[in-house]
Protein backbone atom coordinates (compact mmCIF):
# COMPACT_ATOMS: atom_id res chain seq x y z
CA UNK A 1 0.00 0.00 0.00
CA UNK A 2 1.67 3.19 -0.91
CA UNK A 3 0.26 6.20 0.34
CA UNK A 4 0.65 10.09 -0.86
CA UNK A 5 -0.38 12.69 1.26
CA UNK A 6 -0.29 16.53 -0.45
CA UNK A 7 -1.98 19.34 1.78
CA UNK A 8 -2.92 22.76 0.52
CA UNK A 9 -2.90 25.28 2.75
CA UNK A 10 -2.76 23.59 5.89
CA UNK A 11 0.23 21.66 7.49
CA UNK A 12 0.30 17.67 7.57
CA UNK A 13 0.93 16.88 11.04
CA UNK A 14 1.94 13.47 12.21
CA UNK A 15 -1.60 13.04 14.08
CA UNK A 16 -3.11 13.88 10.94
CA UNK A 17 -0.73 11.03 9.07
CA UNK A 18 -1.51 8.01 11.47
CA UNK A 19 -5.43 8.83 11.16
CA UNK A 20 -5.55 9.00 7.21
CA UNK A 21 -2.72 5.80 7.23
CA UNK A 22 -5.16 3.95 9.96
CA UNK A 23 -8.08 4.80 8.20
CA UNK A 24 -7.15 3.49 4.18
CA UNK A 25 -5.93 0.28 5.82
CA UNK A 26 -9.12 -1.42 5.39
CA UNK A 27 -9.19 -1.01 1.76
CA UNK A 28 -6.58 -3.95 1.69
CA UNK A 29 -9.04 -6.56 2.82
CA UNK A 30 -11.04 -5.75 -0.68
CA UNK A 31 -8.14 -4.74 -3.39
CA UNK A 32 -5.27 -6.52 -1.42
CA UNK A 33 -1.71 -4.58 -0.96
CA UNK A 34 -0.93 -3.35 -4.42
CA UNK A 35 -3.07 -0.25 -3.86
CA UNK A 36 -1.75 3.35 -4.71
CA UNK A 37 -3.84 6.22 -2.71
CA UNK A 38 -3.27 9.81 -3.58
CA UNK A 39 -4.99 12.11 -0.50
CA UNK A 40 -5.04 15.62 -0.56
CA UNK A 41 -6.18 18.22 2.02
CA UNK A 42 -7.19 21.78 1.58
CA UNK A 43 -8.68 24.47 3.56
CA UNK A 44 -10.36 27.57 2.58
CA UNK A 45 -11.61 30.01 4.68
CA UNK A 46 -14.12 27.66 7.46
CA UNK A 47 -14.13 24.72 4.91
CA UNK A 48 -12.26 22.01 5.27
CA UNK A 49 -11.65 19.34 2.41
CA UNK A 50 -10.14 16.26 1.86
CA UNK A 51 -10.11 14.57 -1.52
CA UNK A 52 -8.81 10.96 -1.90
CA UNK A 53 -7.47 9.02 -5.03
CA UNK A 54 -7.57 5.17 -5.00
CA UNK A 55 -6.08 2.78 -7.85
CA UNK A 56 -5.29 -0.15 -8.25
CA UNK A 57 -4.34 -2.26 -11.39
CA UNK A 58 -8.28 -2.87 -12.86
CA UNK A 59 -9.61 1.14 -11.28
CA UNK A 60 -9.71 3.99 -9.96
CA UNK A 61 -11.80 5.84 -7.87
CA UNK A 62 -12.10 8.62 -5.99
CA UNK A 63 -14.04 9.91 -2.96
CA UNK A 64 -14.59 13.61 -1.56
CA UNK A 65 -15.54 15.24 1.59
CA UNK A 66 -16.05 18.87 3.27
CA UNK A 67 -17.01 19.85 6.23
CA UNK A 68 -15.73 22.54 9.41
CA UNK A 69 -13.26 19.53 10.77
CA UNK A 70 -10.59 18.04 8.99
CA UNK A 71 -10.87 14.56 10.33
CA UNK A 72 -14.76 14.59 9.54
CA UNK A 73 -14.18 15.58 5.57
CA UNK A 74 -11.30 12.72 5.57
CA UNK A 75 -14.15 10.37 7.20
CA UNK A 76 -16.75 11.42 4.86
CA UNK A 77 -14.22 10.85 1.86
CA UNK A 78 -13.50 7.27 3.03
CA UNK A 79 -17.19 6.47 3.58
CA UNK A 80 -17.33 7.09 -0.33
CA UNK A 81 -14.70 5.42 -1.25
CA UNK A 82 -15.84 2.54 0.70
CA UNK A 83 -19.27 2.48 -0.88
CA UNK A 84 -17.45 2.62 -4.48
CA UNK A 85 -15.06 -0.40 -3.31
CA UNK A 86 -18.12 -2.83 -2.21
CA UNK A 87 -20.14 -1.95 -5.24
CA UNK A 88 -17.57 -2.88 -7.22
CA UNK A 89 -16.80 -5.86 -5.28
CA UNK A 90 -20.12 -6.85 -5.45
CA UNK A 91 -19.84 -6.90 -9.36
CA UNK A 92 -16.83 -9.21 -9.23
CA UNK A 93 -18.65 -11.70 -7.03
CA UNK A 94 -21.86 -11.64 -9.22
CA UNK A 95 -20.25 -11.91 -12.04
CA UNK A 96 -17.96 -14.93 -10.86
CA UNK A 97 -21.41 -16.30 -9.51
CA UNK A 98 -23.16 -15.98 -12.97
CA UNK A 99 -19.96 -17.64 -14.88
CA UNK A 100 -20.12 -20.40 -12.44
CA UNK A 101 -23.52 -20.93 -12.78
CA UNK A 102 -23.91 -21.09 -16.30
CA UNK A 103 -20.60 -23.45 -15.93
CA UNK A 104 -22.59 -25.78 -13.92
CA UNK A 105 -25.86 -25.82 -15.97
CA UNK A 106 -23.80 -26.64 -19.47
CA UNK A 107 -22.14 -29.53 -17.41
CA UNK A 108 -25.67 -30.76 -16.54
CA UNK A 109 -26.98 -30.44 -19.96
CA UNK A 110 -23.60 -32.23 -21.25
CA UNK A 111 -22.86 -29.06 -23.42
CA UNK A 112 -19.31 -27.68 -23.41
CA UNK A 113 -16.00 -29.89 -22.84
CA UNK A 114 -15.58 -33.07 -21.17
CA UNK A 115 -13.63 -32.87 -18.11
CA UNK A 116 -11.40 -35.95 -18.92
CA UNK A 117 -10.90 -37.71 -22.83
CA UNK A 118 -12.46 -40.87 -21.32
CA UNK A 119 -15.72 -39.20 -20.48
CA UNK A 120 -18.06 -38.68 -23.85
CA UNK A 121 -20.61 -35.78 -23.33
CA UNK A 122 -24.29 -37.16 -22.81
CA UNK A 123 -27.56 -35.42 -23.86
CA UNK A 124 -29.63 -35.04 -20.88
CA UNK A 125 -33.34 -34.29 -21.04
CA UNK A 126 -33.86 -31.81 -18.88
CA UNK A 127 -38.11 -31.76 -18.43
CA UNK A 128 -40.55 -34.03 -20.56
CA UNK A 129 -44.41 -33.38 -20.46
CA UNK A 130 -47.33 -35.25 -21.99
CA UNK A 131 -49.83 -33.41 -23.45
CA UNK A 132 -53.16 -35.10 -24.85
CA UNK A 133 -54.88 -32.59 -27.23
CA UNK A 134 -57.95 -32.54 -29.44
CA UNK A 135 -56.84 -31.73 -33.22
CA UNK A 136 -57.19 -27.83 -33.44
CA UNK A 137 -56.69 -25.49 -36.66
CA UNK A 138 -53.73 -22.56 -37.11
CA UNK A 139 -56.02 -19.97 -35.75
CA UNK A 140 -57.16 -21.95 -32.67
CA UNK A 141 -53.20 -22.63 -31.90
CA UNK A 142 -52.40 -18.82 -32.09
CA UNK A 143 -54.96 -18.24 -29.63
CA UNK A 144 -53.89 -21.03 -27.47
CA UNK A 145 -50.09 -19.69 -28.20
CA UNK A 146 -50.72 -16.20 -27.63
CA UNK A 147 -52.71 -16.86 -23.85
CA UNK A 148 -49.51 -19.28 -22.95
CA UNK A 149 -45.60 -18.47 -21.30
CA UNK A 150 -44.42 -20.84 -23.88
CA UNK A 151 -42.78 -19.28 -27.16
CA UNK A 152 -43.84 -22.62 -29.31
CA UNK A 153 -47.49 -24.85 -29.78
CA UNK A 154 -47.59 -28.55 -31.43
CA UNK A 155 -50.46 -29.39 -32.80
CA UNK A 156 -52.26 -31.83 -35.16
CA UNK A 157 -53.96 -29.75 -37.72
CA UNK A 158 -57.27 -30.69 -38.17
CA UNK A 159 -57.43 -29.58 -41.71
CA UNK A 160 -54.58 -31.85 -42.92
CA UNK A 161 -54.14 -34.26 -40.24
CA UNK A 162 -50.01 -33.51 -39.72
CA UNK A 163 -48.08 -32.54 -36.50
CA UNK A 164 -47.26 -28.51 -36.61
CA UNK A 165 -45.39 -26.50 -34.78
CA UNK A 166 -46.29 -22.72 -34.42
CA UNK A 167 -43.88 -20.66 -32.93
CA UNK A 168 -43.36 -16.80 -31.88
CA UNK A 169 -40.37 -15.15 -33.13
CA UNK A 170 -38.60 -12.48 -31.42
CA UNK A 171 -40.39 -9.50 -33.08
CA UNK A 172 -43.41 -11.15 -32.21
CA UNK A 173 -44.57 -12.52 -35.40
CA UNK A 174 -45.62 -16.34 -35.65
CA UNK A 175 -44.26 -18.70 -38.04
CA UNK A 176 -46.08 -22.26 -38.68
CA UNK A 177 -43.77 -25.26 -39.35
CA UNK A 178 -45.06 -28.10 -41.23
CA UNK A 179 -44.01 -31.61 -40.87
CA UNK A 180 -44.38 -34.99 -42.98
Amino acid sequence: MKVEITGRRILITPALRAYVLKKLRKFTKVFGEDIQFHVVVDVEKNRQKAEILLKTKMLSLAGKGQSDDMYNSIMAAIEKLERQALKHKGKLIEGKRQRAKAKSVATKLGIGEPTSRSLAPKAAVVREETVQKKPMTVEEAALELGGSDYGFVAFRNSDSGEVNILYRRKDGSMRLIHTQ
